[in-house]
């Protein structure tokens, strides 16, 4: 579920951006930002880099009552995905590397949320510290690009509705005796 919706976003991301930055082979994808002896690609990268449990939702038990049986059910696990935005462009390119950005900012900005199979997602843009920028680009291997932090809202994951079976999610009912 993950790829699909990164690479769904990248796509509508895409979309817009070769609207204003005719590419062949596009200006957005999904992909690990890295910093390797390979040629950098050009182009916007959309990377996760933290997934997060949104405590909003609450947490359950886990059983449930109907009549006088007793029943496991796991609730949905509702999650938060944080995605770096970063326009990987060679050193000569700088200056295209920011108008990249910045019509990024102004897609996130006019784009605020997406759909994709019945399911509503949000993006919105993160403020980090330059403590966190630091550690992030550090972690990669030390070479900053132009980005932007986003958190991506409401994937909800539920082993009963990914299987189309309940055997996955539930255990069998107990029966209480009297």
């Amino acid at each position: 579920m993950i790829k699909k919706i990164l690479t769904h976003f990248a796509a509508r991301l895409d979309e817009y951006l070769r609207q204003r930055f005719p590419q062949p082979e596009g200006v957005a994808e999904a992909g690990f930002i890295g910093n390797g002896p390979e040629e950098r690609p050009c182009k916007l990268i959309v990377s996760l880099v933290n997934i997060e449990r949104e405590a909003a939702g609450g947490i359950s038990a886990g059983l449930s009552r109907s009549g006088s049986e007793y029943m496991r059910n796991y609730p949905s696990l509702l999650l938060n995905l944080d995605l770096m935005l970063a326009a990987v462009y060679d050193e000569k390119r700088y200056a295209e590397s920011l108008s990249v950005l910045s019509e990024t900012l102004l897609f996130i900005q006019s784009h605020p949320f997406f759909e994709l199979d019945g399911q509503k997602y949000t993006v919105e843009i993160v403020t980090l510290s330059a403590q966190d920028i630091n550690n992030f680009w550090t972690t990669l291997g030390g070479q900053y690009y132009p980005s932007v932090m986003c958190k991506l809202r409401r994937l909800t994951i539920d082993a009963q509705e990914a299987s189309g079976s309940s055997s996955i999610a539930r255990e069998p009912n107990v029966r209480l005796t009297k």
